[in-house]
């Protein structure tokens, strides 16, 4: 008899251990969720440092309700990618909304004294500041090289950061100036001369009516070359 009562126990025992390891834990399948989230907020900016750190606010009841491996996406369209934001896990046909709260951390440049509009930007100029980036505007610019040699649109009082829409890039070459073209291909580097039909800065595309009559558009490099790529 107490042989019978020992088996039967084991036997509980044992599957209720199977059941509960063919089950994962809630903190595993949070666990699980919070590295997809954390894949899907990191968005390296263009020469940057930014840190991001994403906090769940849903509820056990909504958590629960998710798949193990969901398919996850931001709602909306905030470029700054900070604050309390929605995320979309898909679930098969099954959506389910989870709020949570994004925060960023990095270092930008902001004016280290008064800057009248249309000066031309000075390294000394400019100074970086480390910070939480939740609370700052749009457009913030974290590489100087950026900044440096660019035009103000307008003034900027010491201390404030200085933002992608306050700044005009130099032009390099201007319309109606007489420009040198590079033409090149495998073995071959061709040059001529034309005349710009517009203004570029470098990196930017120009249009150039060659001294035979044809347009063509080519890329301004650092020299103030016009790298061709197309022709008319």
């Amino acid at each position: 008899m107490t042989h019978r009562l020992f088996s039967t126990a084991l036997a509980v025992l044992l599957c209720t251990a199977s059941a509960s390891a063919s089950v994962p834990s809630d903190q595993t399948a949070k666990q699980r969720l919070m590295l997809k989230l954390d894949a899907l907020i990191q968005q390296p900016e263009r020469d940057a440092e930014v840190v991001r750190t994403v906090s769940l606010l849903a509820t056990p009841a909504q958590l629960a309700a998710v798949c193990d491996s969901p398919a996850l996406s931001l709602v909306g369209r905030d470029s700054r990618l900070t604050g309390k934001r929605t995320v979309l896990a898909q679930c098969g046909a099954r959506r389910h909304f989870l709020p949570v709260r994004i925060s960023a951390q990095g270092t930008w440049w902001v004016a280290s004294q008064s800057l009248p509009g249309g000066a031309i930007v000075q390294r000394s100029d400019i100074e970086p500041v480390t910070g939480a980036l939740d609370h700052q505007p749009n457009g913030l610019i974290f590489n100087p090289d950026a900044i440096v040699g660019q035009r103000l649109t307008r003034a900027v009082a010491a201390g404030k950061p200085l933002l992608e829409n306050q700044l005009r890039q130099q032009w390099r070459l201007r319309a109606g100036q007489t420009v040198d073209l590079v033409t090149a291909g495998d073995g071959f580097r061709i040059r001529s001369q034309g005349k710009a039909l517009n203004n570029a800065a470098v990196d930017e595309t120009l249009r150039v009516k060659t001294a035979g009559g044809r347009t063509v558009s080519g890329k301004v490099d650092p020299a103030g070359q016009v790298i061709i790529f197309s022709q008319q």
